[in-house]
């Protein structure tokens, strides 16, 4: 059997475990949260993560052309752009890819050299494209952070927090805050 070949038959199942090694980078709490949740409104980012890995690996496995990857990577890479993943977690997806389909390829018993180096080229295209797409996000996040402090708003350029944190009990001088920013 070859390499590609397997990826398409175990599909499900090495997506499946794409899946859950990519969410066991958040927090352990979240991670839970982010499996066991099934619903997009009730659970985003474990959705966002499920989606954009399916798209991915049909993208790179079952098409012709990569042209579709950067769409299907953006909103994951936003999210965890906004979460403060270093880069290097922002870009482990492609090798947590890598280490499930060497598990599977072992499994198999494989002996397909030159699927391999295919599967590495593409996984390695998936790293650079992720890469790109989190420096860039950042330094989108970094520039609205900057205007923002720039204009005198606190709300983004002070840790993104709340209105509602300003008013801790009945905080007569943080209430008045409140109500000068808004």
């Amino acid at each position: 059997m070859l390499l590609q070949e397997m990826l398409i038959e175990n599909k499900g199942e090495i997506l499946e475990v794409w899946v859950d090694r990519v969410l066991a980078t958040y927090p352990e709490d979240g991670a839970r949260i982010f499996k066991k949740e099934k619903n997009q409104f009730a659970n985003p980012v474990g959705y966002a993560v499920k989606s954009s890995l399916w798209e991915v690996y049909a993208l790179l496995f079952e098409s012709e052309t990569l042209e579709g990857l950067v769409p299907a990577l953006n909103q994951l890479v936003k999210i965890r752009a906004v979460q403060e993943f270093i880069p290097s977690q922002a870009v482990s997806m492609a090798y947590k890819l890598k280490e499930v389909v060497k598990d599977f390829y072992h499994r198999e018993k494989l002996a397909d050299h030159e699927g391999w180096l295919t599967f590495e080229e593409k996984a390695d295209i998936l790293a650079y494209t992720l890469f790109d797409l989190y420096m860039a996000s950042r330094e989108q996040l970094h520039k609205t952070r900057l205007e923002e402090y720039r204009r005198g708003n606190p709300l983004l350029s002070e840790g993104g927090c709340c209105p509602s944190r300003l008013l801790p009990g009945n905080n007569a001088e943080k209430a008045k805050t409140l109500q000068n920013i808004l």
